[in-house]
């Protein structure tokens, strides 16, 4: 995607409403629109983090006033989720408490409490247990396309599960037995990511897994499910997307369509 395009999608994206029509209007897939969604939601919430944090007994007040958690996420930008967690953790309940009542909220003695944060996870798109559940399952989806295309092709290879068996520790999705030559690259292994691939999310996987997948490995091919901005850094992989997977259309074309949303 050129940066133009990429601008004017990223500005215009508030809240999922905004996908449909953006995915409409830029012919892109709804997928791709709400994966962008997602990231600048994330990106949004890390850099208001201290910011919120910063105001934890005023809200903590304005909540005991009568303000639900639900109305303190809107009126403070802060994902719903993240802001009862900001009210448990002020009425006294520990980091690894909110987790597990965050899976079963129907374990929360107050009744106030109990109705709100049912409320705010049912809402949140993005941080609620349900949110993250099926954004594993995206990334499920884009590993199992990569293994239908790996064995299409006859291609031996590993994956990370027997790779871990073997005793190695950070390791990509998938280490080819054989290299791969593709547009004079020699592919050694293959990462996928159920993402957009811009340059904040490019840059952190390039510190945190590609470089050192690199230095393992040899070079490599890094595929971007949901598309990635043009001219991105990459000296020791190729760049892919769903668009290089022609042999695989339906399952393409149900990640494309998969939405985070209910």
């Amino acid at each position: 995607m050129d940066r133009q395009t990429y601008n004017q999608i990223y500005n215009s994206l508030w809240n999922f409403e905004d996908v449909f029509k953006i995915s409409e209007k830029y012919s892109e897939s709804q997928g791709a629109i709400a994966t962008l969604l997602s990231q600048k939601v994330v990106t949004l919430a890390r850099k208001n983090h201290r910011r919120i944090h910063g105001k934890d007994e005023e809200l903590f007040f304005r909540w005991k006033k009568g303000l639900s958690i639900l109305e303190l996420s809107q009126k403070f930008r802060f994902p719903p989720t993240l802001m009862a967690s900001l009210i448990l953790k002020k009425a006294g309940i520990s980091k690894k408490s909110i987790n597990l009542l965050f899976r079963n909220p129907d374990m929360i003695q107050n009744k106030r409490l109990k109705r709100e944060v049912k409320k705010a996870l049912a809402s949140d798109y993005f941080f609620s247990p349900r949110a993250h559940a099926l954004q594993v399952r995206k990334g499920d989806l884009g590993e199992a396309i990569l293994q239908k295309w790996l064995e299409t092709h006859k291609i031996a290879y590993l994956n990370e599960a027997e790779l871990r068996k073997n005793g190695d520790g950070k390791t990509p999705d998938f280490v080819l037995q054989v290299p791969l030559s593709l547009e004079g690259v020699k592919v050694r292994w293959i990462e996928s990511k159920a993402l957009f691939g811009d340059e904040n999310e490019h840059r952190h996987y390039i510190k945190k897994q590609f470089k050192e997948y690199s230095e393992l490995f040899g070079e490599g091919m890094v595929v971007y499910w949901y598309g990635f901005l043009e001219g991105l850094p990459s000296e020791t992989f190729l760049i892919k997307d769903s668009n290089f997977f022609i042999e695989c259309p339906k399952e393409v074309e149900k990640l494309q369509n998969f939405l985070v949303y209910w």
